[in-house]
């Protein structure tokens, strides 16, 4: 089995609702034409990437995301994930993005302003407060808690860390903003997300290893991060994989 493996993480590309800058986790709403052409600038990103795998969240927006990535391998068939979902938001989904998290910013000690940069600052030790809040704030109590979260995270890890070791190329993870950031942190713990967040349909390319390859349940480690944020530009012309 190989000792060192590459995850190619994905957010998914532009969508309506993040144009008019509503909540989007478990509820869905079609991409843009922006989204379109991110989508197009990904499969040529992709395209010389040695891919064995395919995981994605079983969204429409992911699903969408992930065709367009996969252009230049038709033989590559994705298995959806509901673990690789976004976080839960409960009655807070589909609303303008400031009511829910206005109140969750307020609960420890800052001021939401879309574009601050705040948000490294709000999550430097853990996403679980901010979880935790959103989830006593949801005036219908559905939204997700932090260890309902976790345990997602677990077993998506579970499944795309066994493939990604016993194959003998790249993986790619097809995902959603928070829960991007959710899957590196549980990657790499000192991870800090950029101030912006993932840009939609930018590249995080993990490079995994195992400290010792012929142990079947070694624990694994990133070694190292490489953020990839090129495809954001929707022309797709500095589409070029590290």
């Amino acid at each position: 089995m190989p000792s060192v493996a590459r995850i190619h993480f994905v957010r998914h590309a532009e969508t309506l609702f993040n144009v008019n800058r509503q909540l989007q986790g478990w509820c869905d709403s079609p991409l843009t034409e922006r989204g379109e052409r991110q989508v197009a600038a990904l499969g040529e990103w992709m395209r010389g990437v040695p891919l064995t795998a395919a995981f994605m969240s079983d969204l429409t927006r992911t699903r969408t995301t992930m065709a367009g990535a996969l252009v230049g391998h038709p033989d590559l068939e994705p298995v959806p994930m509901t673990a690789l979902r976004e976080w839960h938001y409960g009655g807070w989904e589909g609303q303008p993005n400031p009511d829910m998290w206005t109140p969750v910013y307020a609960d420890h000690g800052f001021t939401y302003k879309p574009g601050s940069g705040s948000w490294p600052a709000l999550t430097i030790d853990s996403f679980d407060h901010v979880i935790d809040s959103i989830h006593a704030h949801d005036p219908l109590g559905r939204a997700e808690t932090s260890a309902q979260v976790r345990a997602r995270v677990e077993t998506a890890f579970e499944t795309i860390l066994a493939e990604a070791r016993s194959g003998s190329g790249d993986v790619i993870v097809v995902t959603h903003g928070t829960m991007l950031g959710s899957l590196l942190r549980h990657l790499v713990p000192t991870n800090v997300s950029p101030p912006s967040g993932y840009p939609n349909c930018g590249v995080v390319t993990a490079t995994v290893t195992w400290p010792d390859a012929d142990a079947p349940d070694a624990a694994a480690s990133a070694a190292a991060l490489s953020y990839t944020v090129t495809l954001a530009d929707v022309d797709g012309s500095n589409a070029t994989p590290a």
